[in-house]
Formats: structure tokens, sequence, C-alpha cells
């Protein structure tokens, strides 16, 4: 095992439990961050630098997209964004984490399993425990925590940010399982899987611009309540 590799892999599923748990934009928007920063190291040996640089440019315009989209649209800070009632998730961060730990126990074994099955395997001793994770089991692991935790908010959240959050690491986590099924990428699917990213940061930034201005028109065109005669009742001109 790796011990870098190790830390790594624990620092991208912490960043994907926060960004999915966090019931602040502030938070989860971080705790995004950190999860796309993080996984392109989450290799041996490391790609060329051009491509890892082409990839945390990618991860950080990702997320600085879906930042300024949040920070832009007039009320989404300071207002019911900005409160600890934002949204996050209903479960609560304890049973993410724990969700995301049997996604890791679930990599663990099919990356052993995978790695028994090839000719070229080297094997590991009986009982070596810390020998299974492999630089393939831990990004097979952390792409499987990934895709377990963001695949409910991609699809199933009640607000536009959590949908955009969910959909990123979603999309990060099934890169991590494709890394560690069937080796390192080449440069062209690289370029494809940051490109899809940012694609999906600026359709979540839309998604959060739109959803910001459907609820400014509903509080502009709410209806006044009618106002009531001196008697209590209400008159005819208010019916």
């Amino acid at each position: 095992m790796n011990p870098i590799l190790a830390g790594i892999a624990l620092a991208v599923t912490a960043g994907a439990v926060i960004a999915i748990s966090a019931r602040e934009a502030r938070a989860g928007l971080v705790g995004l961050a950190i999860a796309l920063g993080a996984a392109p190291f989450l290799a041996d040996p490391l790609p060329q630098v051009s491509t890892l640089a082409l990839r945390v440019i990618g991860a950080a315009l990702a997320a600085y997209l879906l930042r300024a989209a949040v920070a832009t649209v007039p009320g989404l800070t300071a207002g019911r964004w900005g409160e600890p009632t934002r949204g996050g998730s209903r479960l609560g961060w304890p049973a993410e984490a724990l969700m995301a730990i049997a996604a890791w126990i679930v990599g663990v074994g099919i990356s052993a399993r995978l790695e028994a099955l090839s000719p070229t395997g080297p094997g590991n001793p009986a009982g070596d425990v810390l020998g299974l994770l492999t630089p393939a089991a831990l990004a097979t692991s952390v792409g499987l925590a990934s895709i377990v935790v963001g695949l409910v908010p991609a699809f199933a959240a009640r607000d536009a940010l959590r949908t955009a959050i969910g959909a990123l690491i979603l999309i990060q986590g099934l890169f991590l399982v494709r890394i560690g099924v069937a080796g390192a990428p080449s440069d062209l699917e690289q370029l494809a899987g940051v490109a899809l990213l940012v694609a999906a940061a600026v359709g979540g930034g839309v998604l959060v611009g739109a959803e910001a201005r459907r609820g400014a028109g509903h509080d502009d065109g709410s209806e006044s309540v009618p106002a009531r005669t001196g008697s209590g009742r209400i008159g005819p001109a208010d019916r």
C-alpha cells in the first residue's frame, strides 16, 4: 500500500461526502473542490505533467464555474442558500460516510478479484489486508464511493445546486472506476473527461441561475391578501 495514495483516496472520499451532505452552500463547494482537485493524483505512476496539469485545471475550472454561478446570482449567497437549512443530505453525513465505506469494501473486493483473474497479477499473501489496497483498488473504491453518494443527488435532488454537485461527483466517480478497472486512460480520453466535467459545471450553473430567477419571480408576483372591511368581512369589491 502506498501511504500517499491512500491519503489522497481518503481526501477525495471525504470531499465527496462533504459536498453531498453539507447543508451550507460554501461547505458543499469546498468539498467539491477537494474531491475534484485531488482525484487527478490518484494514480501510480502519475500521468505526464501536461496531462496532470490539464486534469487539475479542468477540475478547478469546474468547481469555480459552479462557485461563480452561486456568487453572482442575487440573493443566492445572502438568502436561504447561505443558511444552514439550504439542503444537504436528508440522511446526514454519518450515513453518507457509511455508504462510502461500504463502497470502499466492494471496490477493494472487485479489484482483488480482477487481479486474481489476471495472469500477470502479482498476487498477495493470504491475510495481507493492506496489500489489497493497490493503486487500482484505491481508484476503484473511491470511484464507487463517489458514485454511491452522488447518484441520488444527481437525479433526485430538489435544488439545482445539489443536483449540479451530485452530477460532478458522479462523473468523477465513473472516471475513477474506469481508471481502476481498465488502467490509465489515453490523453484523448483524459481531455474528454475534463471537457465533460466543465460542461456539467456550466449546465449546473445555468440551472442554479434559472432556479434563482424562478424563485425571485414567484416572490415578486405573489398575490396580496384581500383587505378586510371594518366588520371583519371581505367586501364585495374584494371578492
